[in-house]
């Protein structure tokens, strides 16, 4: 098997106007890595992680993800390798008209899973949570949310973890927290991305940071 579970050969994103989000990337990331994306706002790095979840589709070159090509294939494959990932949105995506339950089911839902109620409460387990499940998410505080968005990428078991900015507008007691428990998924075997802009809350974790600025690299720490 590649070990490569991630692969971008020199990828290009142009928007509507003109607007190229990144430009010319190649990168490749193992299988069980983590990595973490830093950047300013506007960098690239949503559009990187958008592009890995089938979310967007390159203007140029090819994005590989668990070997299919998804610059080559069509929404429904796109679809399919998405059942394999979790992502944390940046904008969380919370559901204010279902529990803290029903937002992390829905995943399940769409994907039509079995044993729904376990998986749920197992995932509520690993984040804290498990005693807020008939909660409103209005109910909960930033930090609570950000443990129910996570909650919701992770109770389908995807092989691959993405984090847009998981810490933003968070405290630094509560990043560090947020950060602590995607590292406890990371080391059960799940490949992770996260983005940050900003960096002193990534320095004291030793990882892989590649460095965005104006949709290119700006270094890359190994």
């Amino acid at each position: 098997m590649n070990n490569q579970i991630i692969v971008f050969e020199q990828v290009s994103k142009i928007y509507h106007g003109d607007v190229s989000a990144i430009k010319n990337i190649s990168l490749s990331i193992e299988r069980g890595e983590l990595v973490f994306l830093a950047g300013p706002s506007g960098s690239g790095k949503s559009t990187i992680l958008k592009l890995i979840a089938g979310i967007e589709v390159a203007t140029q070159g090819n994005v590989i993800v668990n070997d299919f090509n998804l610059s080559a294939t069509q929404e429904n494959y796109r679809t399919f390798i998405r059942q394999h990932i979790g992502f944390i949105f940046q904008d969380h995506k919370i559901l204010y008209d279902r529990n803290v339950f029903e937002n992390v089911s829905l995943p399940l839902d769409i994907l039509n899973y079995k044993n729904k109620k376990e998986r749920v409460r197992d995932a509520l387990n690993k984040v804290g949570l498990a005693h807020k499940a008939d909660s409103d998410p209005r109910q909960l505080s930033g930090g609570e949310q950000q443990r129910l968005c996570i909650a919701r990428a992770i109770v389908h078991k995807p092989k691959i973890l993405l984090a847009d900015e998981p810490t933003a507008n968070l405290d630094r007691d509560n990043a560090l927290r947020i950060i602590e428990l995607l590292k406890l998924f990371h080391q059960a075997g799940v490949t992770i991305l996260i983005s940050a802009h900003d960096e002193t809350i990534l320095n004291d974790y030793g990882k892989r940071i590649i460095r965005l600025n104006n949709g290119q690299f700006g270094g890359v720490k190994n």
